[in-house]
């Protein structure tokens, strides 16, 4: 009789026997160590769960799995901009469905040498930022400092709670053919790829979800958990402020700047969002100026204090330094920390460990020498040909791998005299490292499993007087199959990396997490300005982009009409509003008018993508994706599938040709429905914050105002072809459908204008417009001091009078010899005008903060340049 346990035994041994379909020809070992097989070729013990339980999924159920895994990397939006690509468009993340496997003994022992490495390196940059005892011991060459950019002189002297330098820092691995873990590099500064992990973490856990379960895989999210936690205790305040700063959209990772924000629950702001007044850090709101406390920045030293630093670029805080000195605010990690990511620093580091914490280097790492150091120098200079030879002070990127290194075995007997001389003579500026051997790992290739060589990049945070490991990291893979490298190439793909458990695992989670320290709030109101200007235009590109397909596609509707008479003089009408609101240019239309007659021959992209009209279609396409991406972290994940997906159709709209024109109606009504859906995620997810606010505001703004100009172009002109040129104004303000079921006769100008602009239930006319912005102004926050209506409110109130001191029947009735109703059209332009002032004032007042208003409560900033 054969036990319940055999009988899983046996069960698990055919499983793993099944498993050979995916890794047949699998080729690992020769030379190098190979993460899932021995030298024998036989499965590692950690890997045999994961691979008998990939054999139970068929090769459908497999293929099902990685386009999940592709689609959801999509759907989420995880993008990187490679800064070396001409295009500068953000590119794909890549995952590698396979994750890396580690053994939890293995990992135990790994992360002891982790957290005395980041001990060390903190203690490194205490003292160099303090008494400097190393250099006048001569422990460190003094030219590895003064010589290195990254050594931020104005900040030497400035005491830091605890002496923490690193609140965060990453250290990149590679297993050697030795089977150990060899330390690379550290980063330091600013490291990079912390949310692309847990990004990479939640794919997989939804892809695989079984296998992740079964191979009882180590949680993240305790890690951030703790990190948040250990930040926020850190600063000496009841009321504690936490930012991320980061460059903006154009920054290499900022998909992960947002993402982080977003799930750490912290502001994500740029430069412009904060300002030092009293040597105190200040958040821009629309509430005025918030006390921040801690900044954790993602912009490199050397710029973070134009003032200080005397640095040229845009994303530094002037007198962000004199803040620090003073104790009113602590930066992440500490300006300067990226002097210990020097590669030459790490030829020092076994003699710095046994110096400052009376300790053996516990966690092997690659061998260096600096060239500044006469036996390091004749080293090089001996054996280049087995070298990497670097810069010793340049910044790296895991997304860019290490720029002008040069691989000695590369060069020719020529080359390598030149470069030979270059070290003779500044020997200082380079560092030789022997030629890292990455270890290899299975990679999904063709259908079947495929050695292929991988880095990891592993993720310390501060834990009290220690560090804290996160429990796995960020695993770079090759599609090269040569170990033998000196860096990853850019734009190669990411793994998950699995820690297996050996305790009982943690089931926390920041997702539908309960703190008990924090009592119930109401958010939305500590907005920053930069973000409240974005979600303001992000409303009104979206609204803008819309009124102009609904002008398109009226204008198409009349194509297959005559070139006389009433369709024509409604094309005519309709180019010169497009025209008018910046949707075509001048020339365009002309070239339309004249060339009418081959329109869709030559497939009508020019109306589309009209280069030298401000407001083309193709144009707001652009500066609503800009927008959205600035306030990415604002936005839900449905919001931006929609924003993807309008984007990529754009995208394919502009690269076809040769489309009729039944398929480019087809394609406005699609582009019409996808920014429905994304206007009703707005009103139906975000929450009535002064962020929803003003982004509703700009909706209303404008279609406030290309309201106003439909009924002044279509009413209050051509009245000698009513009812026709009414319908097609109804059909433009969406509102037929509505005039239809109210009235039964054909449209008349009284009830159409009555319609359009004087109806408060009809949420298209231009009063309904008007009291949502009235009700958003009422909301908005104002100095406390101000009394009466406030600029923007008194611009609105003389608008609503006009409208509701005019006579409807006034209005509809023509008065000129030209059969206009003069009336109707000096008041819709005055709703332009004053709709324009008012856009301008709600800019001043809360965008640009360059007035002060009052002193009540928070510091108050408002109108005025």
């Amino acid at each position: 009789m054969i036990s319940l346990a055999q009988s899983i035994d046996a069960s698990f041994k055919t499983r793993l026997e099944a498993a050979s379909r995916l890794h047949k020809d699998y080729q690992g070992g020769g030379g190098v160590y190979d993460e899932m097989v021995d030298g024998q070729g036989r499965i590692r013990s950690h890997w045999q769960t994961f691979l008998a339980g990939l054999a139970t999924m068929s090769d459908a159920e497999i293929a099902n799995a990685w386009a999940s895994a592709d689609r959801l990397v999509r759907d989420y939006g995880i993008t990187y901009n490679a800064h070396g690509d001409p295009s500068g468009e953000d590119r794909p993340w890549r995952l590698d469905p396979i994750p890396l496997i580690i053994p939890a003994d293995e990992w135990r022992a790994l992360e002891r040498g982790l957290i005395q490495r980041a001990r060390l390196l903190n203690a490194v940059l205490a003292d160099l930022y303090g008494e400097q005892r190393l250099l006048t011991d001569g422990v460190i060459p003094p030219a590895l400092v003064f010589g290195n950019d990254q050594f931020i002189r104005p900040v030497r002297g400035i005491a830091l709670p605890n002496d923490l330098y690193l609140h965060f820092l990453a250290i990149d691995l590679a297993r050697g053919p030795d089977g150990r873990w060899w330390a690379l590099s550290d980063r330091t500064q600013a490291p990079i790829g912390a949310g692309y992990t847990l990004e990479n973490r939640v794919i997989m856990a939804r892809t695989l979800p079984d296998l992740f379960k079964d191979c009882r895989v180590e949680r993240l999210a305790a890690f951030f958990q703790s990190l948040r936690d250990e930040l926020i205790k850190s600063i000496r305040n009841d009321d504690p402020k936490l930012v991320i700063h980061s460059p903006g959209p154009t920054a290499e990772t900022y998909f992960e700047h947002a993402y982080l924000a977003r799930y750490l629950g912290v502001p994500l702001v740029q430069a412009a969002d904060l300002t030092v007044r009293d040597r105190r850090v200040f958040m821009k709101t629309l509430s005025g100026l918030q006390p921040v406390h801690m900044i954790w920045r993602r912009v490199e030293s050397h710029q973070y204090d134009p003032l200080t630093l005397q640095s040229d670029g845009l994303n530094g805080i002037p007198g962000i330094i004199e803040a620090l000195r003073a104790g009113h605010v602590s930066i992440v990690n500490a300006l300067g920390s990226g002097l210990v990511e020097s590669d030459a620093l790490m030829h020092f580091l076994p003699k710095l460990a046994q110096e400052l914490l009376g300790e053996d280097l516990l966690l092997p790492q690659i061998a260096s020498w600096w060239c500044g150091d006469d036996d390091g120098k004749a080293f090089v200079q001996e054996h280049m040909e087995r070298l990497v030879i670097r810069p010793t002070f340049v910044s790296r990127s895991i997304m860019q791998g290490t720029p002008r290194h040069t691989i000695g075995a590369q060069l020719d007997r020529s080359s390598r005299a030149a470069l030979s001389a270059k070290i003779e003579r500044s020997g200082d500026d380079y560092v030789g490292q022997e030629l890292a051997t990455l270890s290899t790992a299975p990679s999904w290739q063709d259908g079947r499993l495929q050695p292929r060589p991988v880095g990891l990049r592993v993720y310390l945070a501060a834990s009290g007087d220690s560090y804290r490991v996160m429990p796995g990291g960020l695993t770079r893979t090759s599609e090269h199959t040569d170990s033998e490298a000196a860096f990853m190439h850019q734009g190669e793909a990411s793994k998950d990396s699995w820690v297996l458990a050996d305790r009982p695992l943690s089931s926390f989670s920041r997702l539908g997490q309960v703190e008990q320290r924090q009592v119930p709030k109401r958010g939305g109101q500590d907005i920053a300005s930069r973000t409240a200007d974005n979600l303001f235009w992000f409303g009104r590109y979206a609204e803008r982009m819309e009124g102009g397909l609904r002008l398109l596609r009226a204008f198409l509707l009349r194509v297959i009409g005559d070139d006389v008479g009433e369709d024509a003089m409604v094309r005519a009408t309709l180019l010169d509003l497009m025209v008018e609101r910046g949707y075509l240019a001048k020339t365009t239309a002309k070239q339309v008018g004249s060339r009418f007659g081959d329109m869709s021959e030559r497939g009508l992209s020019f109306l589309v993508f009209d280069p030298d009209a401000i407001n083309g279609i193709g144009n707001l396409a652009d500066s609503l994706k800009r927008t959205a991406g600035s306030v990415r972290e604002r936005l839900s994940s449905d919001s931006w599938r929609i924003l993807q997906e309008l984007q990529s159709n754009i995208e394919a709209y502009r690269t076809t040709t040769g489309r009729d024109i039944d398929a480019n109606l087809h394609l406005f009504n699609q582009f019409l429905r996808m920014l429905a859906a994304l206007s009703g995620m707005q009103m139906e997810n975000m929450t009535r914050g002064f962020g929803w606010r003003l982004f509703d505001m700009g909706r209303r703004l404008e279609r406030g105002v290309l309201t106003a100009k439909l009924i002044e172009g279509f009413a209050g002109r051509h009245t000698d072809v009513e009812p026709l040129i009414l319908n097609v104004l109804l059909q433009l303000a969406d509102s037929g459908i509505t005039y239809q079921t109210r009235y039964t006769a054909e449209p008349s100008a009284l009830l159409v204008i009555d319609l359009l602009l004087l109806d408060e239930t009809n949420p298209r006319s231009v009063v309904f417009q008007l009291n949502c912005l009235s009700e958003h102004l009422e909301a908005l926050p104002r100095a406390a001091e101000q009394a009466g209506l406030s600029d923007e409110q008194q611009q609105l109130s003389r608008i609503k009078a006009k409208i509701d001191l005019a006579d409807l029947k006034t209005l509809s009735q023509s008065t000129n010899q030209r059969r206009e109703r003069q009336a109707l059209i000096e008041i819709m332009a005055a709703i332009d005008q004053e709709l324009g002032e008012i856009s301008d004032t709600v800019a001043r007042r809360y965008f640009s903060h360059a007035e002060p208003l009052g002193r009540s409560g928070p510091i108050w900033l408002g109108s005025g340049l």
